[in-house]
């Protein structure tokens, strides 16, 4: 039967049908990937096949036979990939390019050493310059030939040429590894300007090969280091570090600016060849100085590395690590090749960043003068710390080493960054920056009292911090160093150049009476902790010189300065009672008792023997508190208010005057002192004075009447004692009510 026109015309189109695959199964490998194995092997197979033919087969031909080989093979290699582009053929045109460029190093090497004259070799140089010929001539094919494998067959030629070029001489090589890494980073700008269809080959190919530009130059630097001689080693090690932390802070700006992943990457490689140059070069230099700059890169190196795989991370800390290493580099190479100073290097260093900052990028000015910063802490602790090693000047020892007049000037061109701190810590940098610039030009200045002198401005300083410094900590911490230099400053002002000893006497009572002056200052205004702190150092300070000088009294002797040290503490305790009343009546209980151990102590210096030196002045100091305490709180009794000073003051004399071997003089003194009592006592109606007074008067009554009792005629006491009896039997009921009046006035008393 036949099918109608129109159906068999249709029937014609339709192409056949392959026969569907089989339920279950599914190809292992695409066809793709069986092309790029099959290309891969094929590109292999004929790169070694030219290797070997260039190696071997080479010296079996004739002239004749290597020119053909040099002209016609390379060309067609480098022919093909034309022709395969034009069928789309991309894969194959990408593998015969790359084996393309490769045949041409061959060839140009080989064609090099036909013509080389006889008795010469092919030595390391000319491997790298006709390696930087082919570099050059690839670029070029690449563009031509709009295909993307001669930028990544570049990468092994240019490895190779630089590692020739590495072993000619010093000079030499490194020409000819920069000249390397500049036709790399050519190529890298050829293959942007000119991309092909395979766009992300073409990016990493470009990063790559920027990269490899600088690390073959940063190399080069290397090589060429090697064969400076020693005088050089420094400087340049010092400047490969400068470079070296300048890749890292742009590096750092980079990553947290937003630039592209290419040119982070690209700074990176190039801080990280940087790195490893100068950490190889600082090693081999053997110059302490550059371990600082060298330990630096270390650590930014970590700070980066952590940042980059931070995705929270802060800019802050790696741009002002990075531009702390790079203020340090700096420094430490303006000292190995200008022969200045360290500390001086680094402190110009510092002024020079803070001094070029405004003229960056916001970022990199804050880190600019975030490393500023650090490194002007750190040059402005090491003056500290040499200025305190300076104290022992002050007491006849030699100057250390590492005191030069570049610390005070230093320390006080340090002020320099007061406007980068804010307003309230202002004053305290500059009492700070001060107190350390005195410090150490009193340790050099040679004068018998510049250390005295530069240690009491110092303690001004801290004076001024201590009571005027908004901050509670800095106070607390001012308060902490005022004490110590205080002592500090009485000992060195009382030093003895003659005998190389100090008047500790002296110097500690002026400490003594210092530390009661800032004890009674302290109490005044405001409180809070730092003034709390303040009153306990200023009774630590006291009691350890009060201490020291009863302890001199009782070795060696009682002197004058033991009871000056108590008067001087208790008219401080005195003062701070009339500054503070919330804390008045502790201080005037201790400002009585360090009084009475003064004048004890003053009685037993003058030589004293009555009993009234060392009784009146306690019962006077007492009774002047009793009275103060009556005046302060009427409730007070007269008992505990003047009880004790009445018994210190009269007890022991009137003990003394009683019986045939006291003298009249004091009984008579007693008995006016009581007298006087009794009637105070009467008047203001207190009951302490008037009972204590009438036993003081009656038992001087009953001992004069024993010491004339002898003397007395028989009669009298007995006529005498009769009369009382009948008086007061026939008055009995009067006196009971006199004596029931006389209790109840005495209970009404205070």
């Amino acid at each position: 039967m036949h099918q109608p026109p129109a159906a068999q015309s249709t029937s014609e189109r339709v192409p056949p049908q392959s026969a569907p695959p089989e339920p279950g199964r599914r190809a292992e490998v695409t066809a793709r990937s069986v092309q790029i194995v099959l290309l891969s092997l094929g590109g292999l197979l004929l790169t070694s096949g030219i290797i070997v033919f260039t190696a071997v087969a080479w010296r079996q031909l004739g002239d004749g036979g290597r020119l053909t080989i040099l002209a016609g093979a390379t060309g067609l290699l480098m022919a093909v990939p034309f022709a395969l582009t034009r069928f789309r053929l991309w894969a194959t045109a990408e593998t015969l390019a790359a084996t393309a460029t490769l045949a041409l190093w061959c060839s140009a090497l080989a064609g090099y050493y036909l013509y080389l004259p006889g008795g010469t070799g092919l030595t390391a140089l000319p491997v790298a310059r006709w390696t930087g010929a082919v570099l050059a001539a690839a670029a070029l094919y690449r563009v031509a030939a709009r295909v993307s494998a001669p930028a990544w067959a570049m990468l092994p030629l240019a490895a190779t040429g630089a590692a020739f070029a590495a072993f000619g001489d010093a000079l030499e090589a490194a020409l000819h590894m920069v000249a390397i890494g500049v036709l790399l980073a050519g190529a890298a700008w050829t293959v942007k300007a000119a991309p092909t269809r395979h766009a992300g080959s073409d990016q990493w190919s470009a990063r790559v090969l920027l990269a490899g530009g600088i690390t073959a130059v940063f190399l080069a630097g290397l090589r060429a280091a090697f064969g400076l001689d020693a005088e050089l080693l420094p400087a340049t090690a010092a400047t490969a570090c400068l470079l070296a932390a300048g890749c890292m802070l742009a590096t750092a700006h980079a990553r947290f600016s937003g630039a592209a992943v290419s040119a982070t990457t690209v700074l990176a490689a190039a801080a990280a060849a940087l790195t490893t140059a100068a950490w190889v070069l600082a090693f081999r230099s053997e110059e302490p100085l550059l371990a600082v700059p060298a330990f630096g890169l270390a650590t930014v190196a970590i700070i980066l590395f952590s940042s980059w795989t931070d995705p929270n991370g802060h800019e802050r800390l790696p741009l002002g690590a990075s531009a702390a290493a790079v203020i340090a580099s700096l420094a430490v190479l303006g000292a190995v090749t200008t022969g200045a100073f360290e500390l001086t290097a680094f402190a110009a260093a510092a002024g020079l960043a803070l001094a070029c900052a405004p003229i960056f990028p916001a970022a990199l000015a804050d880190g600019l003068r975030a490393g500023a910063c650090t490194i002007g802490i750190a040059v402005l602790a090491w003056c500290t710390t040499a200025a305190v090693a300076a104290v022992p000047v002050a007491f006849g020892a030699e100057p250390n080493a590492l005191l030069r007049w570049e610390i005070p000037v230093i320390a006080a061109a340090s002020a320099i960054a007061v406007p980068l701190l804010r307003a309230g810590r202002r004053r305290d940098y500059l009492a700070f920056v001060g107190a350390v610039a005195v410090l150490g030009a009193g340790a050099l200045i040679e004068a018998p009292g510049a250390p005295a002198a530069s240690f009491a401005l110092v303690t001004a300083a801290a004076m001024v911090v201590a009571f005027t410094s908004p901050g509670a900590v800095r106070r607390a911490t001012a308060w902490t160093a005022v004490y110590p230099w205080l002592t500090a400053t009485a000992l060195a002002a009382f030093y003895r150049v003659e005998t190389n000893d100090v008047n500790a006497g002296p110097a500690l009572v002026l400490a003594a009476g210092a530390a009661s002056a800032l004890l009674a200052a302290a109490h005044i205004g405001r409180g809070g902790a730092d003034r709390r702190w303040a009153k306990a150092l200023a009774h630590i300070t006291i009691a350890a010189t009060l201490v020291w000088l009863t302890g001199t009294a009782i070795v060696d002797g009682l002197t004058v300065y033991a009871p000056l040290g108590f008067t001087a503490y208790a008219c401080g305790l005195a003062a701070a009672a009339l500054a503070n009343r919330g804390a008045g009546l502790g201080n005037a209980l201790g400002s009585c008792g360090s009084l009475v151990a003064a004048v004890l102590l003053f009685a037993a210096y003058s030589g004293a023997t009555a009993v009234e030196w060392y009784t009146v002045p306690p019962a006077a100091v007492l009774a002047g508190l009793g009275l103060w305490l009556l005046h302060r709180d009427a409730a007070t009794g007269s008992w505990l208010a003047l009880g004790p000073a009445l018994a210190v003051g009269l007890g022991p004399s009137l003990v003394i005057a009683l019986g045939p071997d006291g003298h009249p003089w004091r009984r008579l003194a007693v008995g006016a002192v009581a007298v006087l009592v009794l009637l105070v006592g009467a008047n203001r109606r207190w009951q302490s004075p008037l009972v204590l007074a009438s036993i003081v008067l009656t038992a001087l009554a009953v001992n004069e009447i024993a010491l004339v009792w002898s003397l007395v005629p028989k009669w009298i006491p007995l006529s005498a004692g009769g009369a009382i009896l009948i008086a007061a039997g026939a008055t009995l009921e009067q006196r009971r009510r006199d004596l029931a009046k006389l209790s109840r006035t005495l209970k009404a008393m205070r």
